[in-house]
């Protein structure tokens, strides 16, 4: 049956006004649990990556720098993603947070200080305006694989109740539009040796886990693995543990299946 009056043009049933508040309540009670309806802004921040190239604009003259043409998250954001900056500067409207994570050893005479990971996030008026990541960092991994992964999260399948973004880069992109494979000898030149490593029947997992610099970073650890193709010892997969987010980005698998064998007659 449907609402009576409503369909009437009169005013809509009670049935039908109880089911509109209790849904209201649901969606303020919601945006309040979640910080400001922060999924919402993540969403908004999930369809401008897929249409990357007009909402953001590249520098890829000294490192990478991302500026965010209509910016969307805010510095109160942060804490939903429990990030909490090394040291914060401010200058007017602007306020930059630095953040640095050291490689957990892996042990032998490496120092885990050689593989330190830093990003600057720049807030202004409060929103995420642009984020820097230092030249160093893509000595040995193209500065175009990077973004491809950043822009493959345009594309991501989120699930707000396990906290997990993944997506395929493969499927999204084509193979036409594919970021150059990263080769283990790549993975140790940047990251240095893994703390840990296992067999699949996906091939060799490469684990590295990094925890914040210093005590005033009260940020948790990261958590990657790097999934090998077992014939090329090429990245096939990322799988990441941000804080208590997790990433999974599956790339591209080069490598030609093997021919089967002919019948014999």
């Amino acid at each position: 049956m449907n609402d009576g009056g409503a369909a009437r043009g009169g005013p809509p049933a009670r049935g039908g006004w109880r089911r509109r508040w209790i849904a209201g309540l649901a969606g303020a009670l919601a945006c309040l649990l979640l910080g400001g309806c922060i999924y919402l802004r993540l969403l908004e921040l999930r369809n401008q990556l897929a249409n990357f190239d007009r909402y953001f604009e590249t520098d890829l003259r000294s490192g990478v720098r991302i500026t965010c043409q209509k910016p969307v998250l805010l510095d109160a954001d942060m804490a939903f993603f429990k990030l909490v900056p090394e040291s914060r500067t401010r200058a007017g409207v602007a306020e930059r947070w630095q953040f640095r994570w050291v490689k957990v050893s892996s042990g032998g005479s490496e120092d885990p200080r050689d593989y330190e990971v830093a990003v600057d996030f720049i807030f202004v008026d409060h929103k995420l305006t642009r984020v820097l990541l230092p030249e160093r960092l893509f000595v040995f991994v193209p500065k175009q694989f990077f973004l491809t992964i950043v822009k493959a999260f345009g594309h991501a399948r989120i699930d707000q109740r396990k906290r997990t973004a993944s997506a395929n880069v493969h499927e999204d992109f084509g193979p036409g539009k594919m970021p150059p494979q990263l080769a283990a000898p790549d993975l140790t030149a940047m990251l240095g040796r893994p703390f840990e490593t296992s067999a699949t029947a996906d091939g060799a997992l490469w684990h590295y886990r990094y925890q914040a610099a210093s005590a005033e970073q009260r940020s948790g650890h990261i958590d990657m693995t790097f999934t090998l193709n077992p014939a090329t010892q090429k990245v096939r997969r990322i799988q990441g543990r941000i804080f208590d987010l997790t990433l999974d980005i599956v790339l591209a698998d080069a490598t030609p299946a093997a021919p089967v064998p002919a019948a014999k007659p």
